[in-house]
């Protein structure tokens, strides 16, 4: 179960494709006071279910979170401390950041405070940009040097796009090379975009040319890192083919991801900032309260929806279903009779298995899998 906390949207840079492009000069931050009311009431929630679901990470995201007070941060683990861990609760905290701008100290304050780091580097693309119009390349690349000098793990997030689509191979290349891991995040999850988006989009069929080159290299040789989403295509693969256990996404039973906006508005991934997808506010509700109201009712009525174009899929069950179930709507593509179609995963999942069947490296990966580990059926959201 995943928690994206949306503690502030303010920014330091103005990415074009940015989908909080119009808030990024927004000072407002989650208030201690609602957050504590969200703690308090989480411990109570997780502790009425099953041990296996009482498992919670929380992403910290913006915005920019790391240009809270460092004071903040110290009280947003306090409150976190207070609740979760009196009652004995496991849980694991990290951290997006554009890498701009980074002291020292606060490296410091995320190993005191144990938030791990995430990354939003493209490589490629100049898209980058911050307040002045200026490209943060450089900025960043001194901050990742001294990240891996310091020998602090960080994995990395790429956006595909337009400007970038032609040198996937090349960023990979360079993630490779250091032993970063990285997610490729294609813009084509945007919906109306603004002018400044048009220039840059791609299309669902440029996305999967993209994953597919990316994955044959990783093929071709030795790979040092896990790319996602090839990672999770790869996993469904060797699941189907060594005829693994099917899990079957259903949040009525465990959410896979909670967007939570700075006013404490909690949304479904696929539905996020949109009424479809609306389930409450964890200021003023409890997790249980929201769980039984008819908003979150309606909230998993629209995800089942989606997932019954799941159910005739030969890799039901070996796919987590999550690229239907929790698509966002730019991500939907209908046919000539309106029944939603699977133009990335479904594809991505049939070429890894071609892959593996025709490779040596492909086969001996999948006679060493490790069913018990390795096979696990997660993703994590961005």
């Amino acid at each position: 179960m995943h928690f994206v906390m949306k503690l502030s949207k303010l920014c330091n840079l103005r990415c074009n494709y940015c989908y909080e492009y119009e808030e990024l000069d927004n000072k407002e931050r989650m208030p201690l006071e609602g957050l504590d009311f969200f703690f308090r009431n989480l411990a109570i929630y997780l502790k009425s279910q099953p041990v296996e679901n009482r498992v919670v990470n929380f992403i910290l995201h913006g915005g920019e979170a790391l240009l809270l007070p460092h004071s903040y941060l110290r009280a947003f683990r306090e409150i976190q401390k207070k609740y979760l861990d009196s009652a004995g609760l496991e849980y694991t905290n990290g951290v997006q950041s554009n890498l701009v701008q980074i002291s020292d100290a606060t490296l410091d304050l995320l190993e005191e405070l144990e938030i791990s780091l995430g990354m939003s580097f493209d490589v490629f693309g100049n898209q980058r940009i911050d307040i002045k119009g200026k490209d943060s390349q450089d900025r960043v690349l001194d901050n990742m040097q001294r990240l891996i000098d310091r020998n602090i793990p960080f994995a990395a997030i790429m956006v595909l796009h337009g400007a970038n689509i032609n040198h996937v191979l090349p960023t990979y290349e360079f993630y490779n090379d250091l032993h970063i891991s990285y997610r490729m995040l294609p813009i084509f999850s945007h919906t109306n975009p603004p002018p400044r988006v048009e220039p840059i989009l791609v299309s669902h069929e440029q996305t999967l040319k993209a994953l597919q080159e990316v994955a044959k290299a990783q093929f071709a040789q030795p790979t040092n890192i896990k790319v996602l989403p090839i990672w999770d295509y790869f996993k469904a693969a060797v699941r189907y083919l060594a005829g693994g256990q099917k899990t079957i996404y259903n949040p009525q039973t465990e959410e896979w991801a909670y967007i939570v906006n700075t006013n404490g508005d909690v949304y479904s991934h696929g539905d996020a900032y949109s009424a479809d997808g609306l389930m409450g506010n964890i200021f003023r509700q409890s997790l249980t309260e929201i769980r039984q109201s008819a908003e979150y009712e309606h909230t998993i009525s629209v995800r089942q929806s989606r997932s019954e174009n799941c159910h005739s899929c030969s890799f039901y069950g070996y796919c987590n279903q999550l690229p239907i179930a929790e698509a966002i709507s730019s991500e939907r593509v209908y046919d000539e009779n309106g029944k939603l179609e699977c133009t990335i995963a479904k594809p991505m999942i049939q070429f890894m298995i071609n892959q593996i069947e025709q490779s040596d490296s492909g086969k001996l990966l999948l006679n060493n899998f490790d069913s018990s580990s390795d096979l696990e059926n997660q993703m994590i959201p961005s």
